[in-house]
């Protein structure tokens, strides 16, 4: 389970390194490391092992051609392969970034089963305007 908030910054060829706490929890079955990008909700990227994004990509493929739905379409049209150098950086997808108005400054946030990268001034200022203990109530805490 991924949780925990890691402050970071992209290099000059806006590779992001996955703090090595979460790339562990990312290898697949084999033990190799796949995963991917996505746009997730609130302008963050999210952060998926393969085999999650399957399960969840596999319950949305029963949907008929008919019934397709702009969601479905926003989904599948942002997903996109993590692919990592010897280092352990991936360079973030450009249009995720652009979206996620990511400059410099990266927070990557532990979410359960799944990872969110934020800009840094973004994920502070949203957080600023939650009321924490109203919160967790919500989630029976």
């Amino acid at each position: 389970m991924f949780k925990g908030v890691f402050e970071h910054q992209l290099d000059d060829k806006n590779r992001l390194r996955i703090p090595s706490k979460f790339r562990k929890e990312l290898a697949g079955e084999n033990g190799e490391k796949t995963y991917s990008f996505l746009r997730g909700m609130n302008n963050c990227i999210c952060v998926m092992s393969d085999d999650l994004l399957d399960e969840t990509v596999e319950r949305l493929a029963e949907e008929g051609i008919g019934d397709s739905s702009a969601g479905s379409r926003a989904f599948f049209g942002n997903i996109f392969s993590a692919e990592e150098d010897a280092q352990g950086r991936v360079v973030l997808p450009p249009r995720l970034k652009a979206m996620a108005g990511i400059k410099k400054d990266v927070v990557t946030l532990g979410q359960g089963k799944r990872l969110e990268i934020w800009a840094a001034e973004k994920y502070y200022e949203y957080m600023e305007g939650i009321d924490y203990d109203n919160e967790l109530k919500k989630l029976g805490i």
